[in-house]
């Protein structure tokens, strides 16, 4: 069957949606006169909004409101979300969430067929209970093709899928940053932040990685920050580089996709930058420690990651089960600069 209106619920985080957006571009290109709308948090819906080939996006502000779930203000929002949804009807609705927020935005959904998750795939069982076709994807491909496996099997298309990246929409003032951000020099883009400390390098071991790339190499350097406390590391470690390196944050998403489309490279740990990276023919090197490379870096060849080893024994198929609560962050923090840097000059010289 050829579906005429497809809906996507894929609703958080940032990383993990843009990890679907293979999915969207297969959908685009195999039914390019479908329309594919999505469901996703709200402070997320800016990234879909500018993505060329999102129809419709609905907004869902789960987060909030499982803090007041019976108060007014929250019945009210759930109640126009609810109308809003229901007032088209779907020839396929993909949860690619698999837990029990998406399975009530899947339930309410008009759609002639729901496809999800399988019994061995799926995150949160009770999802299943929103679906009428489940598909179980392999457990040890990378994140962004059991996405794809997913849809794919349900089409019986087993060829192998090529991404070409997408560039998301830009505003003409955000055209005029890109412009103002050009370097004469090869340019490296910086992405040294995560959201959790057990995922960042240490700031000696990555002050020491640049250095040794800055000796070897005409480099000039982009810093990323998000917060205050990454402004502050981004604007030392541009002083450190002086001419060669500029520090620049709270970027849109937009924006910051159209730069990594505008660098030369990207260097990154596992994070929404690297991820973002993905979407774009930017080759990058990260920097993996309590979560598995081969399950979340991007996948084609000019993509090299390091994986930082656990002294204390522990295995695990995507994230270390205690990446949050380890007190030491041994396997990332414990990597040396010069062991990065052979790895790094692997990657360079291949690609550059």
């Amino acid at each position: 069957m050829k579906p005429d209106s497809i809906l996507i619920i894929k609703t958080s985080a940032i990383g993990d949606v843009i990890q679907t957006f293979p999915v969207l571009e297969y959908l685009r290109q195999k039914f390019p006169g479908s329309c594919i709308d999505w469901v996703v948090e709200q402070n997320i819906a800016p990234l879909l909004k500018a993505h060329p080939l999102v129809g419709s996006v609905l907004e869902i502000r789960a987060q909030s409101w499982r803090k007041a779930p019976f108060s007014k203000k929250t019945r009210a929002e759930f109640t126009d979300f609810l109308k809003h949804l229901r007032s088209k009807k779907y020839d396929l609705a993909i949860d690619l969430q698999g837990n029990a927020k998406s399975a009530v935005v899947t339930a309410s959904a008009k759609a002639k067929v729901k496809l999800g998750f399988g019994w061995k795939s799926v995150r949160e069982k009770i999802n299943m209970l929103a679906t009428h076709r489940r598909v179980n994807v392999p457990p040890n491909l990378p994140i962004r093709l059991k996405y794809l496996h997913l849809v794919q099997h349900y089409f019986h298309d087993f060829q192998e899928f090529k991404t070409k990246g997408v560039k998301l929409q830009t505003t003409p003032v955000e055209q005029q940053c890109l412009e103002s951000l050009r370097s004469q020099t090869p340019q490296l883009m910086i992405c040294f932040g995560s959201k959790w400390a057990n995922k960042r390098l240490e700031l000696s071991t990555l002050i020491d990685l640049l250095k040794k790339i800055a000796k070897a190499y005409p480099f000039s350097f982009l810093f990323i920050f998000g917060d205050d406390e990454e402004k502050r590391i981004a604007e030392e470690l541009a002083a450190l580089f002086e001419d060669r390196s500029k520090a620049i944050g709270n970027l849109s998403l937009p924006l910051w996709q159209a730069l990594m489309w505008q660098v030369d490279g990207v260097i990154a740990v596992d994070s929404a930058a690297l991820h973002l990276c993905g979407t774009t023919q930017t080759p990058s090197f990260s920097v993996f420690g309590p979560s598995l490379a081969s399950s979340y870096k991007p996948i084609e060849e000019r993509h090299l990651s390091v994986q930082g080893s656990c002294p204390y024994g522990r295995t695990f198929t995507a994230h270390c089960p205690i990446l949050r609560t380890c007190a030491t962050g041994a396997c990332i923090h414990q990597l040396k600069a010069e062991d990065l840097f052979k790895s790094f000059t692997q990657w360079a010289d291949k690609i550059f």
